[in-house]
């Protein structure tokens, strides 16, 4: 009987499970377990891969991708993981780059010994090879490989499920700062799947949005032109009156004068006590209630709302960055131009939307077309 291939999320808690560490013990452990979490983080800013990807699907050069997105990259330094994580803020020092490079060599090696992977050892060498061949004269290869499609119906399957979670009142919960902290944990699951649906945003540039931003969204009929962590450009955004409304709804429940639109709650779910925080106080928060959302805390509500909606995040495509896809796709059944879906998505380069999410021509689209021309029945 042949076992299911893990997901991309599976492998690395295998390698952490289960690695021999040898003589180096618990701080060689601690330093592949900060190389793997990196890795994950990776994953989760990639066009086209997810932690619940299987890892059948790593290219070959994911050992070079890994390093040019480590370079470019930014973090929240030191310190244990949280659910609610701190936002990004500092950039990875050469000598961390050359250890997580190892780790991830490593996670490699105990991939290819369970027979994981899709590609040879020497498959990964001649990948990186050719890759730093490539940019050596200025060339990117492009590496189209792409994710299945989500359902048609995964924007408004999720959107019922979150819909669905109670707002308790005092019958239901008579303690009041447990009534608040469940009300405002279910509230802010709503705004945001309702945001992410109406704006494609990648979950770093969701954490981004304040209070301002949204407040000129609601004076523009809900549009909003966002500057793309990733690329620097900007990606234009309409949000309708119902994600308007959800997030009205959980800024009203929260009444507090925190800058941003999605806070970590902390352990009560209320503001602190000993003194009274102004927006500045709250945006220099590093945690706790009123600091900005991390985008780990995203993937976990998002994980959340798709379970009590019934997909299966293990064996589905299933993060925030499938509301991206599932967007884009709709976008594009539409009859959006490339252009046009490049526009909402904030990408680089139009090339890039194509082959992520539009790599075979759109029949139905060609269909109504020829029938306009044609006058076919």
């Amino acid at each position: 009987m042949t076992h299911p291939l893990p997901s991309i999320q599976g492998a690395v808690e295998a390698f952490l499970e289960d690695f021999d560490f040898g003589e180096g013990g618990e701080r060689t452990r601690l330093s592949y377990r900060s190389g793997a979490l990196a890795f994950l983080r990776y994953i989760e800013e990639h066009e086209t891969l997810d932690p619940g990807t299987s890892i059948q699907q790593l290219p070959s050069s994911v050992s070079a991708d890994f390093k040019s997105w480590l370079q470019g990259a930014t973090h929240s330094g030191p310190g244990p993981q949280t659910d609610e994580e701190r936002p990004q803020q500092r950039s990875y020092s050469p000598a961390t780059v050359k250890l997580y490079l190892q780790a991830l060599n490593r996670l490699l090696r105990f991939w290819w010994y369970r027979e994981w992977l899709s590609f040879s050892p020497e498959e990964e060498v001649e990948a990186r090879r050719a890759l730093q061949i490539q940019r050596s004269r200025g060339q990117r290869e492009r590496t189209s490989t792409r994710n299945p499609e989500v359902p048609s119906d995964f924007g408004d399957r999720m959107l019922e499920a979150v819909s669905k979670l109670p707002l308790p009142t005092v019958e239901d919960i008579p303690e009041p700062a447990q009534r608040r902290k469940v009300r405002l944990e279910n509230m802010r699951s709503r705004a945001l799947i309702h945001t992410l649906r109406a704006s494609a945003l990648r979950a770093g540039d969701l954490c981004d949005l304040t209070r301002s931003k949204i407040a000129l969204a609601r004076h523009n009929n809900g549009y909003m032109a966002i500057a793309m962590r990733k690329t620097g450009l900007l990606a234009h955004v309409v949000l309708g009156k119902n994600t308007l409304d959800a997030i009205d709804a959980y800024l009203k429940e929260r009444n507090d004068d925190s800058p941003w639109v999605f806070i970590q709650h902390g352990r009560t779910g209320s503001p602190p006590r000993r003194r009274s925080l102004s927006a500045e106080g709250y945006r220099r928060r590093k945690k706790g209630y009123g600091a900005q959302m991390g985008t780990g805390l995203v993937r976990k509500i998002v994980i959340r709302v798709a379970k009590s909606a019934g997909y299966n995040p293990k064996r589905e495509f299933v993060s925030a960055h499938s509301f991206r896809h599932w967007h884009a796709q709709r976008l594009i059944r539409l009859g959006a131009s490339i252009d046009q879906v490049q526009s909402v998505l904030g990408h680089a380069r139009a090339q890039t939307t194509k082959d992520i999410y539009a790599p075979e021509p759109n029949v139905s689209q060609i269909l109504q077309w020829e029938e306009l021309i044609q006058g076919i029945e």
